[in-house]
């Protein structure tokens, strides 16, 4: 694992505690769950590690077209969230793959109190360099992922490489605005610039052409999640919330986030890709 790489599973995983620690915030909410399997909807505050949370995972979703028994690709699949409202709702079976080992543990928990075990499973690896055979799922999607991924080239041809002829990709990822305007930091994704990489629409397009990716729909949602900042002001719930696996410093954060939207510096998009 190189520095760069190193920085940024330590950035995800600063304040997150062991999967099995009973005195952790997430294993006291579930203690005291009634007996059952947990739902989406009970953890959506917690697992849903991208704007707009659960809701915004539930119309993303319907990008893909999932079949019932398709396979399907979560690449950064952090705390499993998307994965689990995924397989069920359609019946698909889900592999995730995450750059850091305590998400991929707390991912498999969920997935077992769920009662997802047999059509989920998480590993620990790199979307460089993906640990799957060619041709090995009907689609795959990243949401709030490729942030921090310098080489988007070879992520986006990784993804293409597992895809099956006449698969679908689609991505749920924050882009640079055009112009490229310096976003405020610290953001959900990096402290600072050096981990952050951000491509812009133009750039965006491009490297998914040079990967064999073709959009098909492409989706501004940036008014949407200006939205979803402003009602989240007023929310509160029992749940965890990202802050219970970001530390306190999610606060300031999740509002640079919402002030780089605002100002024009950053811009959030939904889209579709098939196999070129």
């Amino acid at each position: 694992m190189d520095m760069t790489t190193e920085r940024v599973r330590l950035h995800y995983e600063a304040a997150v505690g062991d999967a099995d620690d009973r005195d952790s915030e997430l294993l006291r909410f579930l203690d005291n769950l009634d007996e059952g399997a947990v739902t989406a909807a009970q953890l959506g505050n917690f697992d849903q590690f991208h704007v707009g949370g659960l809701a915004a995972t539930v119309a993303f979703s319907q990008l893909l077209a999932i079949a019932p028994e398709a396979d399907v690709l979560d690449a950064g699949s952090g705390l499993g969230g998307p994965s689990r409202y995924m397989a069920q709702t359609y019946g698909c079976r889900v592999s995730g793959v995450d750059l850091a080992p305590t998400y991929v543990a707390i991912a498999r928990l969920l997935a077992d109190r769920a009662g997802l075990s047999r059509v989920l499973q998480y590993e620990v690896g790199d979307l460089l360099a993906l640990p799957f055979p060619d041709a090995r799922f009907d689609a795959a999607y990243t949401q709030h992922v490729v942030m921090n991924i310098g080489d988007r080239d070879q992520a986006y041809r990784e993804i293409r490489r597992v895809l099956k002829p006449g698969g679908v990709f689609a991505f749920y990822d924050v882009l640079a605005a055009d112009g490229k305007p310096e976003p405020l930091y610290p953001t959900p994704w990096a402290e600072t610039a050096e981990t952050s990489v951000l491509l812009d629409e133009v750039e965006t397009r491009a490297a998914l052409a040079r990967s064999g990716l073709a959009p098909t729909l492409w989706n501004d949602v940036t008014g949407d999640a200006m939205a979803w900042f402003g009602a989240q002001k007023a929310l509160s719930s029992p749940a965890p919330t990202l802050a219970a696996v970001m530390g306190p410093r999610f606060g300031q954060m999740a509002a640079n986030l919402a002030r780089n939207l605002a100002e024009g510096r950053l811009r959030l998009v939904m889209a579709r890709c098939e196999t070129a």
